[in-house]
């Protein structure tokens, strides 16, 4: 027993010194499935999409260094970098207004290396949207979503070319919706921004937020950083908004929006103890003044009231009315719920259009009548034409010119020898140097009599012809 006993002994000590055997660990074969069928639909996104996903060069951008007619040498050709996706297989392709401002020139690089020159269809600064062109056919093409239909915690995918360099798939979650962040500089502009925290980072603007199906729900345009790069969460402009936009650019040529002429503030439990306010909770926005001659103005709404609902859909932002009324045009009628003096009532209000859009709208009416069809001057006609930075200076245009690039041939303005390619340089001795100006001046001029309208041709240089304003109602 003794001996037995030690050997007993001896065995468990020598099991003790052997080394420890490492763990392996059996994979959750579930949760790897669930992982790669995640990584497939990511890829499949990715092979669907990318072809429709461009990359956009600009010259003449902001940070531009060179004079706007200057000729570029074509190796310092490009200052500025974006993304676009292509919605149509004739050429529409969908960025951001940012991306393309102030360019002379634009130009698209496709997937298969093709690069074409682009021009503006339309812009709405207010919610930085524009929508380009390019003259090709059969082109890959990326399916429109609906925003609306997103949830916080919904995976997002965004496609774009970050810092210049080659296609970049990103994911993420929606991280919040209706966002507010004060990175649209116009007045009334109107940002109700889709938060991801899908990656992205300079270069990636104007490129496409998608979905699990690959269908566009937001058009990616700021994130929000100290440094200039991603730092936990970009914005995406939500794809109905985009969609309102591009259609109204096909249809009126320009944006067409509801205008109420109201200015806002969100109610919250400050706002509540200030104005006295019967609304516990804190609920609803509050009308904090009406400009006058607007539809609020000639409506019974009030400054002071609260406003709960546009059309039966709750507000508690400001922006979530801009957005409601953004949807809507001008002529059309709207319901809203108000509370005033503790009372809910509901007042009908009559759509107008803001005194801006309004006189754009008139001078592209007096344009079409006169048969005309303009455009910005950009970098490279203007290099094909002549139009130098001298002959610039010398016509004092500093910041830009228009030149015709289209005319009715049974037209007033073809009778009186305008021509495509015309640069225009002033009308009735006021200097043209935009687009929006040129149809600023055209609204102005006085309905049933003749306007001057000053171009430069070249070879000829500067030339002069009168052309009859017809009313345009």
């Amino acid at each position: 027993m003794k001996t037995s006993h030690r050997l007993g002994v001896t065995l468990v000590l020598a099991l003790a010194l052997l080394p420890a055997m490492p763990v392996v660990a059996t994979p959750d074969s579930d949760g790897v499935a669930r992982f790669e069928e995640l990584s497939r639909a990511f890829r499949s996104v990715y092979e669907q999409v990318a072809p429709a996903v461009v990359l956009i060069r600009t010259s003449g951008a902001i940070e531009r260094r060179l004079p706007r007619f200057h000729p570029i040498p074509p190796e310092e050709e490009f200052s500025g970098l974006g993304s676009g996706v292509i919605v149509s297989a004739d050429g529409y392709i969908l960025s951001n207004h940012h991306v393309i401002r102030d360019a002379d020139s634009i130009e698209v690089t496709l997937y298969d290396q093709r690069r074409l020159t682009a021009y503006v269809v339309g812009v709405d600064s207010l919610i930085d949207i524009a929508l380009l062109k390019v003259e090709a056919h059969d082109l890959p093409t990326a399916a429109l979503g609906q925003s609306a239909e997103l949830q916080i915690g919904d995976w997002v995918l965004a496609i774009g070319f970050p810092l210049g360099m080659g296609t970049t798939l990103t994911h993420g979650i929606v991280s919040a919706l209706g966002r507010q962040a004060a990175v649209i500089r116009p007045d009334y502009s109107i940002e109700s921004f889709i938060q991801t925290n899908a990656v992205i980072n300079p270069g990636n603007s104007g490129g496409p937020l998608l979905d699990l199906h690959g269908r566009v729900v937001g058009i990616n345009t700021a994130i929000s950083t100290k440094t200039g790069y991603f730092m936990g969460y970009g914005l995406a402009v939500p794809i109905d908004l985009a969609h309102e936009a591009m259609d109204d650019f096909l249809q009126y040529g320009r944006v067409v929006r509801g205008y109420l002429g109201i200015h806002m503030d969100k109610v919250d439990a400050r706002l509540v103890r200030e104005q006295n306010l019967t609304l516990e909770p804190p609920r609803g926005v509050y009308i904090d003044s009406i400009e006058t001659e607007t539809p609020a103005a000639r409506s019974e709404l009030a400054q002071g009231d609260v406003l709960l609902a546009v059309d039966g859909e709750p507000v508690n932002e400001p922006n979530e009315v801009q957005t409601l009324i953004y949807g809507r045009d001008p002529g059309e009628v709207v319901d809203l719920v108000i509370l005033r003096d503790g009372v809910e009532q509901n007042v009908e209000i009559l759509l107008g259009e803001r005194e801006q859009d309004r006189v754009l709208a008139q001078g592209h009416r007096r344009v079409e009548q006169l048969g005309l069809t303009v455009a910005a001057l950009d970098g490279t006609l203007a290099r094909e034409l002549g139009f130098t930075e001298q002959v610039a200076r010398r016509l004092e245009l500093h910041r830009g010119a228009i030149v015709v690039v289209d005319i009715d041939p049974h037209s007033a303005a073809a009778e009186r020898g305008l021509q495509i390619n015309d640069v225009i340089t002033e009308i009735d001795q006021l200097k043209v140097e935009s687009l929006d100006e040129f149809m600023r001046f055209v609204s102005h001029l006085e309905a049933g009599k003749s306007a001057l309208f000053w171009f430069w041709r070249r070879d000829q240089g500067v030339d002069v012809r009168a052309l009859p304003i017809s009313p345009t109602e």
